[in-house]
């Protein structure tokens, strides 16, 4: 997974700043308007609900009363029955006065026979609403055993009464039927007493007492969509939170009712106010916080960029801050950090210098004991059966001695090592007679570029250690030539190859640090050239059983009197 680019110091004090800021300042700004609106709601709902109660207990108060008192009427049948007297209305008219006057609110008592005409009117007048077998009489008829209750509504007067009338039964018979008539101006003071605007109205959305006439229809009865709701509502493009309570089993409702559009809208605008400014604000502080970012950094910057440099290898770029104390510090301290960079990568160049010439002197002096006792032990044969060749022996292998423990050069050119390696040759030749065949070709242009000595032995002392085997011959072909600004000698057998296992283990030897197997001269050749030079040089071994091996070397190419990579050798 590609990994993000990490954010500069600038970005992040910069974002720091809007974090930590321009956030809580906007998120507290707004939570404080939202719990203000939340605090107001409830507030709101609360003085609603109990605008409601006062209106409802009072309602219910006066109406249980007068249920009672109802109740008590419905059962003096002897009042439709028999003759009214004079002393018996004056009393039941005094009942009526005193209940009246502890309740507050004064109430018309009608009372009629069953053919609906009045006996007991409280009134010289029986108003116009009372027709037989309509109105408040049917509802009597229709439930004779629980009390009827109806609003009739004056139009002209723009006035409402409620009638609530209970029938008068002998014997599962109705005799007569008593009414209750409560005019609805008795209760406007009541209404003007409580917070909240009020409707009530009976079970058919009826008005009878309101002082809120938004949520009402033409009909004078409150609107079918708001009735029995409650919550936020919108009616003629405003709010309002309602909410109702019921008495008397549900034939009467009581609705409170609160206009809350004007607390809306402020609340809107504020909320617009408050992103505006804040639109505003956020604005300005982003430049600012930009600014100042910028400037806070800038130090930070200069320290970054010094550093960077240091990365890509420069260092003498020395800093200079006096913007504070600490970033003064800072800044000797890099300086001199600098210094001592500086003089530690000297002393560890002449460290890697000494060691390295050191390692490589190791290197070059390890020459195979096998092959010198094998050659030592074919000298002191030829000694006895062919003088001339063991004395031919004798000054190629102290040749080859001499020239491996010689400390006078560590580079030659190739025709000189290509000289050792043709007095190698020849000991081989001797030794192993018809069974060793070999052919050099080394490129005439370039003889006179600059080797590290003894590479191309090695190379050649590996195909008689892992190419004779069991064959009775053994042909060697060694190449040299150049590509491009490289040398490449190449030293190929048509032995018997190196086996799968061992062939791994010699490329894998050759890539570690330390040699940690016996395998010493092809691992001495790529140490020597790894120490010696930067790039992709070294050994390459490619090798098959029964078909043989190639050996690849590869390295720059250059002068002794340039001294320097890839320079024209012979061109």
């Amino acid at each position: 997974m590609k990994s993000r680019k990490p954010n500069s110091f600038k970005d992040n004090i910069y974002r720091m700043f809007l974090r930590y800021a321009i956030a809580p300042a906007f998120i507290i700004t707004f939570a404080g308007v939202i719990i203000t609106f939340l605090l107001w709601g409830y507030s709101e709902i609360d003085m609603t609900k109990k605008s409601n109660e006062a209106v409802k207990e009072e309602i219910e108060r006066v109406m249980v009363h007068y249920r009672v008192a109802l109740e008590e009427i419905a059962g003096q049948t002897e009042l439709v029955t028999e003759p009214l007297e004079q002393e018996k209305q004056v009393e039941l008219f005094e009942r009526l006065y005193k209940l009246s006057n502890s309740l507050g609110y004064r109430a018309k008592l009608y009372i009629f026979n069953n053919e609906y005409e009045p006996v007991v009117k409280s009134t010289g007048e029986v108003p116009a609403d009372f027709v037989a077998n309509w109105g408040i009489f049917r509802q009597m008829n229709r439930t004779p055993d629980e009390m009827a209750m109806k609003v009739v509504t004056d139009s002209e007067n723009q006035s409402a009464a409620l009638y609530f009338g209970k029938t008068m039964m002998e014997d599962d018979t109705v005799i007569g039927y008593a009414v209750f008539v409560l005019d609805s101006s008795q209760f406007r003071v009541l209404l003007t007493n409580v917070p909240r605007q009020s409707i009530i109205s009976d079970s058919f959305d009826w008005i009878f007492l309101a002082n809120n006439y938004a949520l009402c229809d033409n009909l004078e009865r409150i609107d079918r969509e708001y009735a029995k709701s409650t919550g936020y509502i919108r009616c003629n493009g405003k709010r309002f939170y309602i909410t109702y309570s019921s008495i008397l089993e549900n034939q009467l409702y009581i609705y409170s009712v609160s206009d809350v559009s004007s607390q809306f809208s402020i609340f809107k605008w504020v909320g617009v106010l408050v992103v505006l400014l804040f639109a505003i604000i956020l604005v300005f502080f982003m430049k600012g916080a930009e600014k100042i970012s910028i400037k806070s950094t800038r130090d930070i910057d200069i320290i970054a960029d010094a550093f960077e440099k240091v990365k890509q290898g420069d260092l003498n770029n020395y800093i200079s801050i006096d913007s504070s104390t600490e970033f003064k510090t800072i800044g000797e301290s890099y300086n001199l950090m600098l210094d001592s960079l500086k003089e530690q990568i000297e002393k560890n160049k002449e460290m890697i210098a000494h060691m390295a010439f050191a390692q490589i002197k190791q290197l070059e002096s390890q020459i195979n004991p096998h092959f010198l006792f094998n050659t030592l032990e074919n000298i002191r044969v030829m000694c006895k059966i062919d003088v001339v060749k063991a004395d031919k022996m004798i000054i190629n292998l102290s040749t080859l001695l001499r020239y491996s423990i010689s400390n006078a050069e560590e580079d030659v050119t190739v025709r000189q090592d290509m000289k050792i390696t043709n007095s190698y040759l020849s000991i081989l030749k001797i030794r192993f007679n018809t069974r060793f065949q070999y052919t050099v070709d080394i490129d005439e242009e370039i003889m006179d570029c600059v080797i590290p000595k003894l590479l191309i032995q090695p190379l050649i002392e590996n195909s008689i250690k892992y190419g004779f085997g069991d064959k009775e011959n053994l042909k060697v072909e060694i190449k040299g030539y150049r590509e491009e600004d490289h040398l490449i000698f190449i030293c190929k057998d048509d032995g018997i190859g190196i086996e799968e296992s061992v062939l791994k283990e010699l490329q894998y030897t050759l890539e570690q640090p330390k040699n940690r197997s016996t395998h010493l001269g092809l691992y001495n050749i790529h140490k020597r050239i790894h120490l010696k030079y930067n790039g992709d040089y070294g050994i390459r071994i490619q090798s098959k059983q029964g078909e043989g091996t190639t050996l690849t070397l590869k390295l720059p190419a250059y002068k002794r009197e340039e001294n320097v990579k890839n320079i024209d050798c012979g061109r």
